[in-house]
């Protein structure tokens, strides 16, 4: 729909600001992501792309903007406050028999702002009855465990499926009240269910597919979501990047900046996952970072500055509920987009985090697999956001519990999507064919854990068909191991994969991450492949 002319927008912007541009001063290269920044003229929208403000704001559209201000100004009505943003994302209950919310949206639009209408697809707020076909007589959309509906506890709202027809009725029916009020388009909250429930993923897809052509002139932004992310990208205008530069303690019930570490994993995942994908089709990302009160000021041009870096739109509260409406008062000192891409590298990576990898495997002329060599090529069944695809399976490192480094995470191994359903596969081509009697599969490693599969077989390509030439399997109690060897009678092919059977992955930590588990996703770090068995 609306994403196509999007798609063939951004690759002409790509054109412009990427390749090489001749003139008399000589050659200069300018990146997509340090585009010039457009001022906001009053009574005038910018162009969707180049918005670079926003603020968060669940409040009432008729109240006061901080009604205990941290800045030194006058109190002001919150829509005049709302007006001084390129993008103002808002709650729809504030919409919804409000007399007034009409007309302000419409002074908000007028005055040059985008007005974006908050709605959940992942959870619902209340326990409704709904059909009355789920457990207990609740609504057949809910996600069940233990004969109720499950709960995220953080919020009191309920998991739910996004593909289920009754649930994706109610989204629409909701979407289309919410239009009612002429916003500008919705802010879809919760997709991280798909995490929670990774069989929900091709549910939400079409969710948000749904929505995209029952509302093709709506702006459509995500929160986070980036499990989903590959896959609904194309339905998508924005995405937000909630705690980008700070977390938040459940305990303490304090907001606090990242230490490099915690760092690490957003800058690897904005840069490899998100940017990757606006490098074809741009779009803004907004940054929604929460800071103490009493460190509003200096705090926020930190946020500032750091989201600037990676061509992301900053904006910051002290509030995890929204209802106040500060106005950080900064600009970002950075460079625009100066480090949009230096992290979906593995060299670059690796050389910004504490410690730098060192190579372990094998890297001699034996190893048929590793990249070194020149000999093949590897290619995987998918790759969960945020990993950098199929790189780290023969790059000659493998990790270990003594070795994994959490800042190298993305580079270290290898992950599959979940997919409860489906086979997942590592396929290595070789330019020429090889005698093969042997491979390694090095599992992957995270938090103290080795996520070695439970069932996994090697497959050959011989007689214009895949083979299987070894296989393992647990016997007894499961343990887990670092690495899997498969050893076979000597075999002449130019393909080889590694294949792990739908739901047999690890099956070693159910109390890993609480009661998650992942035998629906295979984690690999390395792959060698030998000629001889010894």
């Amino acid at each position: 729909m609306k994403k196509v002319f999007g798609r063939l927008l951004a690759i002409l912007l790509v054109a412009a600001f990427v390749f090489p541009i001749a003139g008399c001063g000589g050659v200069k290269k300018t990146s997509i992501f340090s585009r010039p920044t457009v001022e906001k003229v009053a009574g005038q929208k910018k162009d969707w792309n180049d918005v670079t403000s926003f603020t968060c704001y669940y409040g009432p559209l008729t109240g006061i903007a901080e009604p205990d201000p941290v800045y030194d100004g006058d109190l002001v009505p919150v829509k005049e406050a709302l007006k001084d943003f390129d993008v103002a994302i808002i709650h729809s209950n504030q919409l919804f028999g409000k007399p007034k919310a009409k007309e302000i949206v419409q002074e908000l639009r007028d005055s040059g702002t985008y007005v974006i209408a908050y709605i959940t697809v992942g959870e619902d707020d209340a326990l409704r009855v709904g059909d009355g076909l789920g457990e207990g007589g609740y609504a057949s959309y809910y996600i069940y465990e233990d004969g109720a509906p499950k709960m995220n506890v953080s919020w009191g709202s309920y998991y739910v499926d996004a593909g289920n027809p009754v649930w994706q009725a109610h989204v629409l029916e909701q979407a289309r009240k919410i239009m009612e009020y002429d916003v500008d388009g919705f802010f879809l909250d919760t997709l991280d269910t798909v995490y929670v429930e990774p069989n929900t993923m091709g549910g939400m897809q079409d969710l948000c597919r749904r929505l995209d052509e029952a509302f093709p002139d709506a702006k459509i932004v995500a929160n986070r979501g980036f499990t989903a992310f590959p896959y609904i990208s194309q339905y998508l205008d924005g995405i937000m990047f909630e705690y980008f530069s700070m977390n938040y303690n459940e305990t303490t019930k304090e907001f606090y900046l990242r230490d490099e570490k915690e760092m690490m994993q957003n800058w690897v995942a904005g840069c490899n996952l998100v940017n990757r994908a606006r490098r074809y089709d741009y779009m803004p990302v907004f940054v929604l970072d929460y800071v103490q009160k009493d460190e509003y000021k200096y705090m926020s041009q930190i946020c500032f500055d750091e989201a600037w870096k990676f061509d992301f739109i900053c904006y910051t509260t002290y509030s995890r509920a929204l209802e106040i409406c500060p106005v950080p008062g900064v600009e970002p000192k950075t460079n625009r987009g100066e480090l949009a891409l230096k992290y979906m590298d593995a060299s670059n990576i690796g050389n910004s985090g504490n410690t730098d990898l060192v190579y372990n495997g094998d890297r001699s002329e034996a190893n048929l697999a590793y990249a070194g060599n020149k000999l093949c090529s590897v290619t995987v069944d998918s790759t969960f956001g945020g990993y950098i695809g199929a790189k780290p399976l023969n790059d000659g490192f493998y990790a270990t519990l003594d070795n994994h480094d959490q800042d190298n995470w993305a580079v270290e191994s290898w992950a599959s999507v979940h997919d409860r359903k489906k086979d997942h596969w590592i396929q290595f081509a070789f330019k020429a064919e090889q005698e093969i009697s042997k491979v390694v599969v090095y599992w992957a490693v995270d938090n103290g854990t080795i996520f070695s599969a439970r069932e996994a077989y090697v497959q050959a390509w011989l007689d214009d068909d895949w083979k299987t030439v070894a296989t393992f399997s647990w016997e007894g109690e499961l343990i887990q191991q670092n690495s899997t060897v498969f050893t076979f009678d000597t075999i002449t092919t130019d393909r080889i994969r590694v294949v792990q059977p739908a739901n047999k992955g690890d099956a070693t930590t159910a109390g890993v991450e609480g009661s998650t588990t992942f035998s629906d996703l295979m984690w690999v770090s390395e792959v060698e492949i030998y000629k001889n068995k010894d």
